[in-house]
């Protein structure tokens, strides 16, 4: 198996038996003996490993570890790599799903040997019903790669990020060399974020990073299925974000002020003020608000900017207008195509 395994599908799953089905489905209908599927159950106490062991009585090319404890998805997610035996790794959430031919163009793609690609997607509601396509890059942005171990090719390629998808936060989208993943391992430092797998891919910038960006929707992401947010509040989910970028950021780029200003523009084009005034609006205790102003303006969000997100989120008039500009654009292709239109039109500095 090991020598002619070239892409391997590696899921981290806990307690998704509801979902894990749909992404199994979409991998098995157009895998060849070229991929495998592992999957690394982290203690899972619903039917999970039923429902996984009745697919594995479908393709022969299949890996099912069950861990004794659940030591989180990051570790679970380090693990389905240890455990793969492809030249490469697509990394593919337990609620999402390939679309049809996604597995015949990967494999057409890792040929040329970079260490990491990444697709678009294709949002997706709890239904699996389609929404809109997602672009991590400008919308004009065609198939290209991107240098990232050069600073210049790492600062053109924040330039052109929509979203900190680009910035490896969607595990969906993304494909790795699973040796260079080994040479580096995993990193414990972030264990306890959300974003361990950015924090080893954002490592090889180290070394040698080539990233091929396909233009293409390879993905369904499943979009309604945060359970994070759901458990522990809108404030909490964006601290997620911010603090986790923040470390980033402090331990992989370099001291370069024009590429920490430009990966830092990325956070601030994934949260606009639509949604700042959103999340403001759940913070009632003074401190957190000194807490989450400051972070904001870690990030680029000038100080007098900040106490006008703050101010507008007190005002229910204004909140409701937010809150209904924000899911309008989430649903709406025509805004989207509009807001993605090149950044220097739509998207000034602020300082």
């Amino acid at each position: 198996m090991k020598n002619k395994i070239k892409l391997s599908i590696c899921i981290p799953t806990r307690n998704r038996a509801d979902f894990i089905g749909t992404a199994l489905d979409s991998v098995i209908s157009q895998a060849d003996d070229r991929v495998e599927i592992v999957i690394v159950d982290g203690a899972s106490t619903d039917n999970t490993e039923e429902v996984v062991n009745r697919y594995q009585t479908q393709f022969k090319n299949f890996v099912y570890y069950r861990a004794k404890v659940n030591g989180g998805v990051n570790r679970d997610m380090a693990k389905t790599i240890e455990l793969a035996n492809g030249e490469y790794c697509w990394m593919l959430s337990d609620d999402d799903a390939l679309t049809p031919g996604a597995i015949n163009r990967m494999l057409k793609e890792i040929e040329s040997g970079y260490e990491i690609y990444l697709s678009n997607v294709t949002a997706c509601d709890l239904q699996m019903r389609r929404i809109r396509d997602r672009f991590w890059l400008s919308i004009f942005t065609k198939d290209r790669v991107f240098n990232l171990h050069e600073c210049k090719d790492l600062i053109a390629y924040c330039d052109k990020a929509n979203s900190i998808g680009a910035l490896f936060s969607y595990m969906s989208s993304i494909v790795l060399n699973r040796n260079e993943w080994l040479k580096i391992g995993y990193d414990y430092d972030f264990d306890k974020t959300a974003y361990a797998l950015a924090a080893t891919l954002f490592s090889f910038i180290k070394h040698r990073c080539r990233l091929k960006y396909i233009r293409d929707q390879l993905v369904y992401w499943r979009n309604d299925n945060v359970s994070f947010q759901d458990a522990w509040g809108m404030e909490a989910r964006y601290l997620l974000d911010l603090d986790g970028y923040f470390m980033l950021a402090g331990k992989f780029l370099p001291n370069d002020r024009q590429l920490r200003s430009s990966f830092y523009r990325v956070m601030r084009r994934e949260h606009p003020w639509y949604t700042i005034v959103h999340v403001l609006s759940t913070i009632e205790d003074p401190k957190a608000w000194d807490s989450f102003k400051e972070k904001l303006v870690k990030f680029g969000y000038s100080p007098k900017m900040a106490e006008l997100y703050y101010y507008l989120s007190r005002h229910k008039n204004i909140l409701n207008l937010a809150v209904a500009i924000k899911r309008k654009i989430v649903k709406s292709r025509a805004i989207h195509k509009i807001l993605y239109l090149p950044r220097r039109i739509f998207i000034p500095t602020i300082k």
